[in-house]
């Protein structure tokens, strides 16, 4: 399955061929967290249920290039900026 929380745009679709393509089901859907639910998603990663995709971690310096990539259009993951 193909989880989308960003809910639902037109920009999706190709997401959506990709995720039939691969005989994925591709599910979106928003929220509003609080601290529960984020605990909650925390322990669904610890266990291994709920998987991250991570395309490139960086270091806080680096947040224009963190910025270019999330615009381009091309990311596969989370870009995820470290604080240390």
């Amino acid at each position: 399955m193909l989880l989308d929380i960003r809910g639902t745009c037109p920009d999706r679709d190709p997401i959506r061929a990709r995720a039939r393509e691969r005989g994925r089901r591709y599910v979106e859907f928003g929220f509003t967290p609080s601290g529960s639910d984020l605990r909650e998603i925390g322990a669904l990663v610890e266990r291994g249920a709920l998987r991250v995709a991570v395309e490139e971690v960086l270091p806080l310096q680096d947040v224009a290039r963190a910025h270019e990539l999330s615009g381009s259009g091309r990311g596969t993951g989370k870009i995820v900026l470290t604080l240390r």
